[in-house]
């Protein structure tokens, strides 16, 4: 614990959970000139940093390098000959990556910016109190904040546990790469550490309870990613049930539903989450859950009691760190509002960009055509794509794989949704985002010069595909049907 504090020192704002949304909360409650208090009973910085988006990105840039060593033939470089990949230095380098963006001390980061930290777990004993689990001290807040994150969730398989099975919390642990990988899940975790461990070396299947990966994007863009795991030698496996495991010697075996049997070394599940609400006694505060143990709250991030607020996985169906932060900010704008008598803010998600990062990558925002349909009715939206294959610096980069896509109302040309697979996804979805935030049409984007030759230019290119996008600044449309 940083600081001397006196037993029932009362607070502003209270903040359980220091992971992406905590520390987002205690800032924004601090610079708004609440006095706060973050607890945290683990490592700051939580598992973004420390078993999610951080390592597994860096283990996918340097999958990603290697296969393109592997391909240096294609560019016209030699052939590779060399040794294959250390798999213990790649993870080494992993975990200096952890430490190299966790760098600086988090408390004193918080302790010069008012905010008291509490290493300690917290439980409530009334609502407006909780208790530190080591040295038994008591906190008082006017207003909570719950930010204390999720769990990866283990199938409920006969002899799973028994057997084993890794999760992303364990799997940043392993120093050898198994030889043979079973993944029970196609989401992004999965499929994000499928390619990797499929790319340096490992015979990896990936088990599908649905009939393709990434069910929650889009069906074409889904395809492209499958496409390139069929080149990276991943097996995947649809509509599989798994009806129990049991382990031989070191070997794992999976029985499947309606016969057969899968023999693997290791088990990766990432079939889901589950939100950590056990040891906050939330009983004692009047807090009440939702299904499966997740906190419910509103439209404001508001749980059922008035003064309590929750962000983050604990809540939220947006499990990305951008969006759990943005919740963290707006959970802190309406507990300092309430002190002050204003009325709370709305979390708004209609611009949230979601992105796989397998190579290529799979960026999102807004609705799917698919959705829109749905939503809007067919006759109603318009639908653009173009294809890296036919941009300059995709062939140049040797990266032609996939399409950007946009999804717009007819009738007025507004962005509703779209898509990215491809190089740099992720990092091209940002220029819709900004559009469909500032309430620009497809056409704003398709007349803003973008520079040549650059992967930015196959948004420019699908935009000027939508039905209300001139060909030209200077040439009405008429002129150009």
């Amino acid at each position: 614990m940083s600081g001397k504090i006196s037993a029932m020192q009362m607070f502003d704002v209270g903040v359980i959970g220091a992971g992406s949304a905590g520390p987002k909360a205690a800032r924004t409650a601090a610079r708004m000139g609440a006095s706060v208090a973050i607890f945290e009973e683990s490592r700051i910085g939580g598992e973004c940093l420390y078993t999610g988006c951080v390592p597994s990105k860096a283990l996918l840039h340097s999958a990603t390098l290697w296969n393109r060593i592997t391909r240096a033939s294609e560019f016209g470089l030699p052939e590779h000959q060399g040794a294959a990949p250390d798999f213990g230095a790649i993870m080494a380098h992993a975990h200096k990556t952890i430490a190299q963006v966790g760098a600086g001390d988090a408390t004193e980061s918080f302790r010069r910016a008012g905010i008291v930290t509490v290493c300690e777990r917290a439980a409530f004993v009334d609502p407006h109190t909780v208790l530190a689990g080591k040295t038994g001290e008591r906190y008082q807040a006017k207003q909570w904040i719950l930010c204390t994150g999720s769990r990866p969730a283990i199938p409920d398989i006969p002899g799973l546990a028994e057997a084993g099975c890794d999760t992303n919390r364990t799997v940043f642990g392993w120093t050898s790469l198994p030889r043979r990988i079973v993944v029970i899940g196609g989401g992004p975790i999965g499929c994000e550490l499928g390619q990797v461990f499929a790319r340096f070396g490992s015979e990896v299947t990936i088990l599908l309870s649905g009939a393709r990966i990434l069910e929650r994007d889009d069906a074409d863009a889904a395809r492209v990613v499958t496409e390139t795991f069929a080149q990276d030698h991943i097996d995947l496996r649809s509509n599989v049930v798994v009806e129990r495991v049991e382990r031989r010697g070191d070997e794992k075996i999976l029985h499947l539903r309606g016969g057969g049997e899968i023999v693997c070394d290791a088990i990766l599940a990432a079939a889901g989450r589950r939100s950590n609400t056990e040891g906050l006694n939330l009983e004692a505060a009047g807090v009440r859950l939702a299904e499966h143990g997740r906190l419910k709250t509103d439209a404001t991030l508001r749980t059922n009691v008035p003064h309590i607020w929750a962000a983050g996985d604990i809540a939220t169906d947006y499990k990305f760190t951008h969006a759990v932060s943005y919740e963290g900010a707006v959970a802190a704008t309406n507990a300092v509002n309430a002190l002050r008598g204003e009325p709370p803010i709305d979390a708004d998600y209609h611009v949230v960009p979601r992105v796989t990062y397998t190579d290529p990558e799979l960026a999102s925002v807004g609705l799917t055509p698919a959705m829109a349909r749905q939503t809007h009715g067919a006759d109603t939206i318009d639908v653009s794509r173009f294809d890296f294959a036919s941009l300059d610096r995709a062939i140049i980069d040797g990266e032609t794989e996939g399409f950007t896509q946009i999804v717009s109302r007819s009738s007025d040309g507004m962005i509703i949704g779209a898509q990215i697979v491809g190089a740099q996804a992720g990092s091209l979805i940002s220029e819709i985002c900004l559009a469909m935030r500032a309430g620009l049409r497809a056409a704003d984007i398709a007349l803003t010069m973008h520079a040549y030759p650059t992967l930015p230019e196959a948004v420019e290119a699908a935009a000027d595909r939508t039905s209300h996008a001139p060909l030209s600044p200077n040439i009405p449309r008429a002129m150009t049907d």
